[in-house]
């Protein structure tokens, strides 16, 4: 590991092949399979840079929110000399039943409270435009580190900074041709990976102040 990169990036696949309803209405895209294709080309980008990846499963199947949870937990304690970073990547839906519905875009969400998950967020919500200048920004406040949505998720409330980014509405054609498209998903696992060297050097910038 290259000594300028701090942080340990847990990366976190959505839910299991056996998981109801994340898929398109028609069955084309499925959500599982479109993270783990994201993750596993972010994973080769990162640790070109000089990163420590890890993952809370390699699994097609659903491990449960706590395992992914403690996993986390349990990576963060193993790499102590580390930042930890976890990112959980997932397709939005904005209904139960399978139809296809009119909400798009993209979110980042954290946990209730100030943190520094949300200053990592802040800079993931910069890069969106620029890198996805096609698909619509879901920013709920305008306000510096209260830009993104927050709840309750069981894999934000671990020992780490954590991002849920819900990328494109998996119930929307518009936003499933995006997630289809090679350019695209592209775009994506740069976004991503800029974001991180983005959130990187703020760590380096805090540790040399």
């Amino acid at each position: 590991m290259t000594t300028n990169k701090k942080l340990l990036i847990i990366l976190d696949p959505a839910h299991g092949e056996e998981t109801p309803g994340k898929r398109s209405p028609d069955g084309r895209h499925r959500e599982y399979k479109w993270s783990r294709e994201r993750l596993k080309v972010i994973e080769h980008l990162l640790q070109a840079h000089g990163y420590t990846v890890v993952w809370t499963s390699t699994s097609d199947r659903e491990i449960g929110l706590t395992n992914r949870k403690n996993t986390g937990t349990k990576l963060t304690k193993q790499y102590s000399d580390l930042v930890p970073l976890f990112i959980s990547l997932h397709n939005d839906a904005s209904g139960v039943t399978p139809e296809w519905r009119q909400a798009r875009g993209a979110s980042v969400w954290t946990s209730k409270g100030r943190t520094t998950s949300d200053i990592f967020a802040d800079f993931f919500i910069q890069r969106m435009t620029e890198w996805m200048p096609n698909i619509n920004r879901r920013i709920y406040s305008p306000a510096y580190l209260d830009r993104d949505f927050e709840n309750d998720f069981t894999v934000l409330m671990g020992d780490y900074s954590a991002l849920l980014i819900e990328c494109g509405f998996q119930d929307n054609k518009e936003d499933v041709a995006l997630l289809e498209d090679s350019r695209f998903c592209n775009q994506v696992e740069d976004w991503i990976v800029d974001s991180i060297e983005d959130c990187n050097n703020y760590v380096l910038e805090k540790m040399t102040k």
